[in-house]
């Protein structure tokens, strides 16, 4: 017969800690994803008359 595993609450709660630990920076990864996209949809967006006009201030003046 096959012995039966252990189920004290201390194995279960080392092995939650232990796959806690292994998905931890999965979780971090996504969660940066999540911060970067909740940052982003709350920037305002750029004034689309700056963004078109490609020219710097020292070629402006340079066309003078």
């Amino acid at each position: 017969m096959a012995k039966q595993p252990s189920t004290s609450p201390f194995k279960v709660m080392e092995e939650e800690a232990y796959h806690a630990f292994l998905e931890w920076p999965v979780w971090l990864v996504l969660r940066e994803k999540e911060l970067a996209a909740y940052l982003a949809a709350d920037r305002p967006q750029a004034d689309p008359r700056a963004a078109s006009d490609t020219r710097g201030p020292a070629q402006s003046d340079s066309e003078k």
